[in-house]
């Protein structure tokens, strides 16, 4: 059984405590206009759409099927349709079969709001699901909030997203995957693990560590929040060092860092090239019993391929991804190797969790016809008194302030993953762990 003292965690990892969440009960009636100038008639019902009488839930879903992400949206894709046969063989929402309907983001905001109202306005859908580029998500919650239509917002990252959602008051918005933060508690959690336990080279007396951060406002932040969360743990920064994004040659910071013998070199990269090269190059450095960990960066297969048998050992980690216990439970892997040749990513695990979500909580409803006529107060409410619903990246539950919690197994945590032989080994956390940890490598 789960404990409910971990969800006290996720709140604290969010910076939201039980002292800060809002009187649900003395919220002004949603049929009116709301605090961000947009009126709201009902959840999807105020243009006249969503299903007639009979038919079954009806939901949108967009996600960057063209352009340079669209090997990320053909999982998306594959995904939420596996999640929608999956529910309709299972007798589908009140009897009803789950129909999908999808609008290509193009990885531009302008084109998904374009797509997200289309959706709603054209194909009458009863609610709005997917995503993926943060900037993209933070342009269509403005559309389903003046539509008044529900939205579960898929992967997007930014915590920009919440922050909207509360300054604003668009109350039929939810978030679901972890915010930046998630890894810098991930990364801070691993760490006492590995203290604790002796692993690899740990434990450390001096606990000294060296971040090393991409310059873009991602990889800044991260390495921003990793200081805190350090700190709470008494390891000292021995030094912190910018990179460029299209950086390929680390050899100069590499050295100086080594001559101030860290017991970690800790890196946040999106470039592949360049996570790639950093990895190569550290195990080229002469490092004596330190431990490379790399944010999100390795993650990628053309890192991996660029570092070669130098990142053997390495640490990544993802704020989010695929927990296979869970997966394997609800049949969802099965299903998926049925559908398709490729390997389930992340991305695919969020998309089908998202279609199962949006499913449970239209399900909460009486009939379909009550969750179309419901008002935003309405929607809400069942949302935040629903139960943790099992999904592909952990137990779904929102918090008052409409992020989903995060921060333990219990919830959503962050996935660490050990590289062996170009394969990413998720090690950690250990409750949900697929292999043990390689120490040979070490």
């Amino acid at each position: 059984m789960r404990s409910n003292d971990n969800s006290k965690i996720a709140d604290q990892s969010t910076g939201y405590s039980d002292k800060n969440k809002r009187d649900r009960g003395s919220r002004r009636d949603f049929l009116k206009t709301t605090g961000a100038g947009i009126t709201v008639a009902s959840v999807a019902g105020c243009l006249g759409g969503g299903g007639e009488g009979g038919s079954g839930l009806k939901i949108g879903f967009y996600g960057p099927f063209s352009g340079p992400a669209s090997n990320i949206g053909e999982q998306k894709q594959i995904a939420a349709e596996m999640s929608r046969d999956m529910i309709n063989e299972d007798g589908g929402i009140h009897g009803q079969d789950i129909e999908l309907v999808f609008g290509d983001s193009e990885s531009q905001p302008s084109a998904g709001r374009n797509e997200v109202n289309r959706l709603i306005q054209q194909e009458n859908v009863d609610a709005i699901g997917g995503g993926f580029h943060s900037d993209v998500a933070l342009a269509t919650v403005e559309v389903t909030a003046e539509q008044g239509t529900p939205q579960i917002v898929d992967e997007a990252v930014s915590s920009a997203i919440v922050t909207k959602i509360n300054e604003q008051e668009l109350w039929n918005v939810f978030k679901t995957t972890p915010p930046s933060e998630a890894y810098a508690v991930g990364w801070r959690q691993l760490l006492e693990q590995f203290q604790e336990n002796g692993t690899g080279y740990f434990p450390y007396e001096d606990k000294s560590i060296a971040l090393i951060g991409e310059d873009t406002s991602y990889g800044l932040s991260i390495m921003d929040l990793m200081e805190s969360e350090l700190d709470k743990i008494g390891w000292e920064i021995i030094s912190q060092d910018e990179v460029s994004l299209d950086a390929t040659d680390f050899t100069s910071l590499l050295s100086r860092i080594q001559s101030n013998e860290p017991d970690v070199v800790w890196a946040v990269q999106t470039s592949s090239s360049g996570a790639g090269n950093l990895a190569r190059q550290f195990s080229e450095t002469g490092f004596e019993d330190t431990h490379f960990f790399h944010n999100y960066g390795l993650t990628i297969a053309d890192a991996r391929e660029t570092a070669g048998e130098a990142a053997n050992g390495a640490l990544t980690m993802l704020n989010a991804g695929r927990v296979d216990a869970l997966l394997e439970e609800q049949g969802a892997l099965a299903a998926w190797d049925e559908r398709t040749d490729m390997d389930m990513t992340g991305s695919a695990a969020l998309s089908y969790q998202n279609i199962k979500v949006i499913a449970e909580y239209a399900s909460a409803f009486e009939s379909l016809e009550a969750f179309r006529s419901a008002s935003v107060e309405e929607w809400e409410s069942t949302v935040l008194d629903h139960e943790p619903i099992p999904g592909g990246s952990g137990y779904i539950s929102y918090q008052d302030n409409h992020q989903a919690a995060w921060g333990s197994t219990d919830t959503q945590s962050a996935l660490g993953y050990q590289v062996i032989d170009q394969e990413l080994n998720l090690v950690w956390p250990s409750e949900i762990a697929t292999t043990d940890i390689d120490t040979s490598v070490y």
